[in-house]
């Protein structure tokens, strides 16, 4: 085959267009991310337990979480983290199962768990998918917290209504209640106690369905709509109604605040409060298109906002995808210019033009494959191919300088095929030695496994491509 290929130079020559096109129309197909996706094997159950000690969830909630749980088909490992008025079970799924099943088999068994304390909430399951963080904002500029806190919740809407956004979350401030500090003096006063207070205070701010009723022309949902939300609606609401007809309000025996529900959780920027945001993308967006479309919404919010309100970009995940991709197309144009202007000083100046070509040719190939393959590229796919550039410009060299030897002595079209067929156990020898030792890093388990195994792929890949392209172009 190499005999044939050096004497149809169209042959080689359409196969490196092929091969340019391809890799060229595939490139911008490929999605940019940080880190590879992965198959997850972990779900997690929650259990609220409002009021219960870290001791008392353990023994209540994360014991029988324990028990229940243990002999789910596909189980791996189960722990159970127990902090005040929570517990977390998280259960890992031995390699290779199925996770929808080992999902249903965990749903199935909690909805079945009867032993429970009164108190805690319904337990809830979720399977423990990575999401791949794109950027935090930081918002300031808003005095009051209630309004940093409005403002932020909105923006945190209109971010998650992106196409490419998956979720977005705003951390760094805590939400607003409304708290009723009740005075025994007035208590007594009036007869009432703290829990006939707390009855009212539920029986009389509310907002429920009542049905429906039927009229001759049209039929009528009717609501209860009473909900005290606001710290003088609560004021104004009717605890009690005396004899002689008077009423007995909430302002009369309470003082009512609006608080932080946790005021430890605060965030500040340069001094500054802030609240801070932080974005996901979706599993099939691009890290890079996703951030742009960020960037254009917060560039419209700072347009429609005057100072000192500002919306600062605390951290940017791209920039170090931006990075290696363009420490990449550095090394690669470096590469280029260093092998060609080497290999001049000792071949022909079409040798050196074809012992650089090997690069750009091999690396439009590769991308190709990787993406029929459904790899990304992504900072540990990137890794693979800076490790492929010199290994690939080695085997151009070594092809190169034993086809010059044997134009010494043999015609052009003779030297190319014996020169190539000398030195090809010994190229094809240090693949496998090269595929031998980065090949097991494949078989690697575990959700590092999983990450680790595209460096080998994008590795091999690359360098079996660079074997055509050195034997037969």
């Amino acid at each position: 085959m190499i005999g044939y290929f050096a004497r149809h130079p169209n042959a080689s020559n359409l196969m490196m267009a092929a091969a340019v096109v391809v890799g060229l129309s595939a490139l911008p197909q490929m999605e940019r991310e940080s880190f590879p996706e992965f198959v997850p094997s972990k779900v997690s159950v929650g259990v609220l337990y409002p009021g219960a000690s870290a001791i008392d969830v353990d023994e209540q909630v994360c014991q029988e979480l324990d028990r229940s749980l243990d002999a789910i088909t596909a189980l791996d490992d189960i722990e159970c983290q127990s902090v005040e008025g929570r517990a977390t079970a998280t259960l890992t799924m031995v390699e290779g199962a199925d996770l929808g099943q080992f999902y249903n088999d965990i749903l199935s068994e909690v909805s079945a768990i009867n032993d429970l304390p009164e108190d805690a909430e319904a337990p809830t399951v979720s399977i423990m998918a990575r999401t791949e963080q794109i950027a935090l904002l930081a918002i300031t500029g808003i005095a009051d917290t209630e309004a940093l806190l409005r403002y932020a919740d909105g923006l945190e809407a209109r971010l998650a209504a992106l196409p490419e956004v998956a979720e977005a979350t705003v951390a760094g401030i805590s939400e607003s209640e409304v708290r009723v500090l009740l005075n025994p003096d007035d208590l007594r006063r009036y007869g009432l106690s703290a829990r006939a207070v707390a009855d009212a205070l539920a029986a009389r701010s509310l907002r429920q369905p009542l049905g429906t009723a039927r009229t001759l022309a049209d039929e009528v949902t009717l609501r209860y709509g009473d909900a005290r939300r606001s710290v003088e609606a609560l004021e104004r609401l009717v605890v009690l109604e005396t004899p002689a007809g008077g009423f007995v309000r909430v302002s009369d025996i309470a003082s009512v605040q609006r608080v932080a529900a946790k005021p430890e959780l605060r965030a500040f920027l340069n001094g500054k409060e802030a609240a801070v945001i932080s974005i996901a993308k979706t599993k099939d967006a691009d890290a890079i298109e996703a951030y742009g479309a960020v960037n254009a919404l917060i560039a419209e919010e700072r347009r429609q906002h005057a100072a000192p309100f500002a919306i600062t970009v605390t951290r940017d995940e791209t920039e170090n995808i931006n990075e290696r991709l363009n420490l990449i197309l550095t090394n690669t144009v470096i590469g280029l210019a260093l092998v060609f202007g080497v290999m001049v000083l000792y071949f022909s100046l079409g040798s050196a033009f074809w012992i650089a070509a090997a690069l750009p040719v091999t690396f439009c190939a590769a991308f190709f494959v990787l993406s029929l393959l459904g790899q990304t590229i992504n900072m540990i796919s990137l890794i693979g191919l800076l490790m492929a550039v010199g290994l690939i410009m080695d085997d151009s060299i070594v092809i190169a300088d034993n086809i010059a030897k044997w134009r010494r002595t043999l015609p052009p079209m003779e030297a190319a095929v014996k020169g190539t067929v000398e030195v090809m156990p010994g190229v094809v020898a240090s693949f496998l030695t090269t595929a031998a030792v980065f090949g097991p890093l494949m078989f690697l388990s575990g959700e590092m496994g999983q990450i680790l195994k595209v460096i080998p792929i994008v590795l091999l890949v690359t360098l079996a491509l660079s074997l055509v392209e050195a034997f037969l172009i």
